[in-house]
Parts: structure tokens; C-alpha cells; sequence
């Protein structure tokens, strides 16, 4: 592993790059070198949440603007109720004319609202993916922790410890034409996070199957934003700065596999791997 304390960036700059960071509009490397500072750096980690919970409740706020499903049968009672002062209005085409620009209205703030909520899944997924995708680079590609010959099958499951070294042969197993180099729990300098590391060579390029503790979160369920469904699972795809990443989740975990293969053949990949991982875990 690096020194974790090299080739850090300074908090002036990271703070100017927290917002294209939160909205996943950093390159990859950008990204892995901000995460890498935050999880070492209280006061940037502080102003990320500051800027988090300010994003929330703007996000509140907007959701609080959708006028209520009621509100067109609430008027009509109200004009009702009036007397005669509203009575020809309300019988006549003024009153449609009326209620048609409402429901005008209501339309537009129902799909400004949708397009709202898809913008912010698609930010969540792209924030998830680059998750794996910066442990890929930091481990695999930057640090390059894996040995040139596989090691022994005994040894990885080792390395993985009694928790997960039962998931070894799926891997193996769902990776036709690669070789497992290296299989290890990894750890973030700065956090406790750990995530369980898969390295594997083949195709001439390295790829990683990479497991972390999802802590609460998930995935969107919206359907525009999934790549793929496979035995009940979702599956999401994105690329970041030449890595193509695709990603699922059982019930703890985020799965994700990264390569430069191309996304159709990384999802593919992903699609063989998830269900077997999960059953697996689950099993566990």
C-alpha cells in the first residue's frame, strides 16, 4: 500500500471541489484523491456534511412545492359553497379554462418533480459506482497489490479469512478466462471502511470484483436508471475516466466489478457474478 500521507491534497483545494464532487462530476483520479483526503481530514469532512444536509433540505423544500392531489376538489367545494358571486363563473368556460391551466400546472411541477428525482438517482449511482472504482485504482492499478502468479487457493481463502473465503470458488468460477491474482481484505487509509478485494488478470487488462458493507444505503429502484435485471437483481453500469464499473447489492453489501473491458462485457460479467455472490453472502 501507499504511504497514505503522500501525494495528498491541500483543504483549500478540496474544498473548492466539494460540490462537483458531491454531484459526481469529478475524473475518477480527482474523486480517489478528495475521498482519500476526506477520510483523513475532520475539518473537510465536516464541511461535506454541512454541504450534505444543505442539499437535503433545498431538496425538501422542492418536494414541499408539488401542489396537493386534492387541490382542484378543494376549489370546486370552495366555489360551490360561495353563493351566486362565483356561481356563473363556476358554470361556465371561464371555470374550465381555469381548471385546465391548473391541471397545466400540476403536470409541469409532477414531471419537474420527476425529473428532479431522476437527476438525484442518477447522482446516488454515480457516487456509489465511484466507490468501487477508486478502490480499484488505489489498489489494484496504483498500488498494484498482487503478485505477478497467482497465489495458491489456499492462501487466498486465507487472506480472505472464514467470513469470505467461501466466495473464492464463485468468483473463480463466474470469471471464465481470467486468473485470480490476488484475493484480501482491504482497508481505506484514514477510515475504518474495509471492503473484501478480488484481483484477476485476463483479456490483457486486470479486473476487480470488490464487496463493501452498503451501512444503510442503496441503490434507486427507478427503472430508467437500472442496466439490467438478473435473478431479481438490479444492476447498474456507469464509466468513469476510461474504467468501466458495474454495480448490484445484496442485503449488506455493494458488489461491483471493474475493468476497461467495455460496459457491455463488465455488465455481463457482473450479471454472472451477482446472483452467485449474493446467494453466497446471504448463505452466510
Amino acid at each position: 500500500m501507499k504511504d497514505p500521507n503522500s501525494d495528498s491534497i491541500p483543504c483549500e483545494r478540496v474544498l473548492e471541489q466539494l460540490d462537483a464532487y458531491l454531484s459526481s462530476e469529478l475524473l475518477v483520479e480527482t474523486t480517489a484523491a478528495v475521498l482519500k483526503h476526506l477520510e483523513g481530514c475532520p475539518g473537510c469532512s465536516a464541511e461535506l456534511e454541512s454541504r450534505l444536509r444543505l442539499r437535503d433540505a433545498l431538496r425538501r423544500t422542492v418536494n414541499q412545492q408539488l401542489p396537493p392531489a386534492h387541490l382542484g376538489e378543494s376549489i370546486r367545494r370552495h366555489l360551490r359553497q360561495s353563493g351566486p358571486t362565483f356561481s356563473w363563473f363556476f358554470g361556465s368556460r371561464n371555470w374550465m379554462l381555469a381548471l385546465a391551466g391548473l391541471a397545466v400546472i400540476v403536470v409541469g411541477s409532477a414531471t419537474a418533480q420527476h425529473t428532479l428525482s431522476l437527476r438525484r438517482g442518477r447522482q446516488l449511482v454515480a457516487r456509489i459506482l465511484t466507490l468501487g472504482v477508486s478502490d480499484h485504482v488505489y489498489c489494484a492499478i496504483q498500488s498494484h497489490n498482487y503478485l505477478d502468479a497467482g497465489r495458491p487457493n489456499d492462501q487466498l481463502q486465507a487472506r480472505l479469512g472464514p467470513e469470505y473465503a467461501s466466495l473464492l470458488p464463485a468468483v473463480e468460477q463466474k470469471l471464465p478466462g481470467f486468473e485470480v491474482l490476488e484475493a484480501h481484505m482491504c482497508t481505506v487509509p484514514g477510515s475504518p471502511r474495509k471492503y473484501v478485494h478480488f484481483i484477476a488478470r485476463g483479456q490483457r487488462t486486470i479486473l476487480s470484483v470488490i464487496l463493501t458493507r452498503r451501512n444503510g444505503e442503496t441503490l434507486p429502484g427507478e427503472a430508467r436508471l437500472v442496466a439490467q435485471t438478473v435473478s431479481g437483481m438490479r444492476l447498474y453500469k456507469n464509466h468513469f475516466s476510461g474504467m468501466d464499473v458495474a454495480g448490484f447489492e445484496t442485503n449488506d453489501y455493494f458488489g461491483f466489478v471493474i475493468s476497461d473491458l467495455g460496459q457491455h462485457q463488465v455488465l455481463q460479467i457482473a450479471a454472472a457474478l451477482a446472483p452467485a455472490l449474493r446467494n453466497q453472502l446471504d448463505a452466510g
